[in-house]
This record gives C-alpha cells, sequence and structure tokens, in this order.
C-alpha cells in the first residue's frame, strides 16, 4: 500500500472537479469531469477519486494526469443512501517521492444526473443499527451521524415523533456544537463546505442567536451554546409541541422528584 505524504500538496478547488449521479435511486453510478490543466502537475501524477461517508470509503482509479481514465466500473452501492456521501479527488506523486500527496479537492458534493441542483445532503445523516438495548447514538467519529437501532423502532417514526424533536434534537445539537468550538476549536465558516462549517452556519442563522465571536474562550462558548440551544427551541417552539403530546397533568405532591436508576425489579423490591 503507498504511503502518502502530505507535504506541500496544493488545494484543488471543487469548481475543477464536477461529480454526478445517475442511476436508479441517483446512487448507483457515478460520473467525473476533471479539469487540472492550470495546476501544472506531472503528466505520470496519479488521478484517484474516493466516495467515503463516515467510516465507508471505495477508491477509483482515474489514471494520470497526462492520461486520465474513466474506469468502467463505478458502482456506489455499498452506500445504500445518498445522505452524507461525499467525494475526494487526489493527485499523487508516481515518482521520487513516490507517494507524495501533490494535490486535493475535498468534501465535493455530488450533482444529479440533471445537473440542476445538488443532491440533498442533510445536516445530520440517519443510518439504522443494532445498538444492543439503546435507542439511539450520535456517532461524531467523523461528520455527525445519528444511529438508530434498528431492532427497536424504525428509524423514520422516531425521528419524527414529538418525543425526540422536543427531548433529544436540542441535546444533539449542544454535543455538535460543543465538538466543534470546544473539542475542535473551530470557528472558521463563511466560505467552507466542511460540516463544522455548515452546522456553524445553521446554528448562527437561528432568530435572535447574537454573532459567534472571532476569539473567545470555553466559557465563552459554553454560553454561547446554551444560547444557541435556546434560540433552536424557541424556533421550533420545542416547548409548545412538549406540551401539545404529552397533555399536561396534575403533578401530586408525592411525585417522584429523582430519576431511579435501579432495574424494574430492584424498583418493585
Amino acid at each position: 500500500m503507498t504511503r502518502l505524504n502530505f507535504t506541500g500538496r496544493r488545494k484543488i478547488s471543487q469548481a475543477h472537479v464536477r461529480i454526478t449521479v445517475t442511476g436508479i435511486g441517483g446512487i448507483e453510478t457515478f460520473n467525473a469531469e476533471i479539469d487540472l490543466s492550470t495546476y501544472q502537475f506531472p503528466d505520470s501524477a496519479r488521478i484517484v477519486i474516493e466516495a467515503f461517508r463516515q467510516l465507508e470509503l471505495v477508491r477509483f482509479d482515474f489514471g494520470t494526469i497526462g492520461q486520465q481514465i474513466t474506469p468502467e466500473h463505478r458502482r456506489l452501492s455499498l452506500f445504500g443512501t445518498s445522505s452524507g456521501l461525499r467525494f475526494r479527488l487526489k493527485v499523487i506523486s508516481s515518482e521520487p517521492p513516490r507517494g507524495q500527496l501533490l494535490g486535493v479537492a475535498d468534501r465535493i458534493a455530488p450533482l444529479d444526473e440533471h445537473r440542476t441542483s445538488m443532491l440533498r445532503v442533510p445536516l445530520l445523516a440517519v443510518r439504522s443499527q443494532d445498538l444492543g438495548r439503546e435507542i439511539w447514538r450520535l456517532d461524531l467519529s467523523d461528520e455527525p451521524l445519528l444511529l438508530v437501532n434498528s431492532r427497536v423502532i424504525p428509524r423514520k417514526h422516531l425521528i419524527t415523533s414529538p418525543e425526540f424533536q422536543c427531548l433529544v434534537l436540542p441535546e444533539i445539537l449542544r454535543n455538535i456544537l460543543i465538538r466543534i468550538l470546544i473539542i475542535d476549536q473551530v470557528r472558521d465558516f463563511d466560505d467552507s463546505d466542511e460540516w463544522t462549517a455548515r452546522w456553524l452556519r445553521f446554528a448562527c442563522s437561528l432568530p435572535g442567536l447574537p454573532p459567534l465571536g472571532d476569539h473567545s474562550g470555553p466559557d465563552q462558548d459554553m454560553e454561547w451554546i446554551d444560547q444557541a440551544i435556546g434560540a433552536f427551541c424557541r424556533w421550533r417552539t420545542v416547548d409548545d409541541q412538549f406540551r401539545n403530546f404529552w397533555k399536561l397533568r396534575p403533578i401530586a405532591e408525592s411525585d417522584v422528584d429523582t430519576i431511579p436508576m435501579q432495574n424494574s425489579s430492584e424498583q418493585q423490591a
């Protein structure tokens, strides 16, 4: 396996790489239009396109700068759905230092087969998965991915339910913003298609939320995140939704005011 050397790589504009998906469901195969004539890469440099989503990745060989080819097999059936599907183009040296990454265009969103609009890439992709006894889980190993336990409930039923919309979505947003601002310390979102930028743009668009400062500390960022969750809840009228499905009942003085952590048999004992 070739080891890549990232020293001196150039960023390739996504305007020079057009990915179009075709076929049943929109994700059977893909075509690529590549124009790298202005970058002066060596003719012998290899062109590789990777289709990926989270930990899933398929690599396709498109020949060299001097002799581009279109591989016969460009099927994308591994992914099953277009949600969150992106592409990456790499130009890799075939001469010493062999394996050096000369250029890359990352996170390319595909066009539909009519090239009239971008394929819908949601902020939060959802996937069914056996999670044991967990109902759902937020995977932040790469782009945010919501996992729904396929043994318990169909994912569409869960994510469209008022219970999930009111009680879970705000905390998903909170965890994602903490990951971006506190852990990864990313603040750039004006001219980027990274997943972090898309989430920050979404948060900053919430009505009544103050601007995100260019420089801040963890305490200030946490305060801004709390304000963002408040703005999200107001925008989605989360409290009204909760009242509608819960149908408020009188709460007796004797009701338990703590969350029991033991199992049902222990409670009965």
